[in-house]
């Protein structure tokens, strides 16, 4: 329901706006304007990476998928920022950071290798039907859960982003600076639901 109404609905408006610059030219422009603080330290890698728990940021580099980097929507740069602002935060709580990762690899992986024990259990073990639903069932709860207790690691990039976004005034056009910092926290909450279960919406 969050990601619906905080995420979903602020998208999809978001995909069909379109600005003026890339969105890997607007990450550079977040991070100079903060290279008094440690924005000089982050390194951009344009990757596409290989599955969705793996590592998008780490302390000095930020990883961006070439087809969001060449973007114009305000979808990319919403999404771009708050990989920024994930950068910016993982030099200052690197644990917090660590800690949403792992709940991304967790909500990834352990449904799919539960329900594949699982199976195998009902095949051989003679596992009952009831069972299988139920393990299946307390995996997802958990990796819900996980989502939903570090999902205040991209609240509070997005935050930080928004911050930079407003008081730095990297857009000329104030609807421009409006519509990024919505698709910005959009984005944050986009990450509610874990990767298993964000397929299936």
């Amino acid at each position: 329901m969050s990601r619906m109404f905080f995420a979903d609905r602020v998208l999809k408006g978001a995909r069909g706006k379109t600005l003026n610059t890339e969105a890997h030219q607007f990450a550079k422009k977040m991070l100079a304007v903060m290279s008094g603080s440690t924005g000089e330290a982050i390194e951009i890698q344009l990757k596409k990476r290989s599955w969705v728990g793996a590592h998008e940021v780490r302390r000095g580099h930020l990883t961006l998928a070439p087809n969001v980097a060449s973007s114009l929507s305000v979808s990319a740069h919403g999404k771009v920022a708050l990989s920024v602002g994930l950068a910016l935060l993982a030099e200052r709580s690197p644990e917090l950071i660590a800690r949403r990762q792992w709940a991304l690899r967790f909500g990834q992986v352990a449904p799919v290798f539960v329900t594949i024990v699982a199976i195998f259990a009902l095949l051989v073990a003679k596992l009952s039907v009831g069972y299988l639903l139920a393990i299946i069932a307390a995996t997802l709860g958990a990796a819900c859960c996980a989502q939903v207790f570090t999902v205040m690691a991209n609240l509070q990039a997005a935050n930080l982003a928004s911050v930079i976004i407003e008081q730095k005034r990297l857009f000329p056009r104030a609807d421009d600076e409006i519509a990024t910092v919505a698709a910005t926290k959009a984005w944050a909450w986009h990450g509610i639901v874990p990767g298993v279960l964000a397929r299936l919406m």
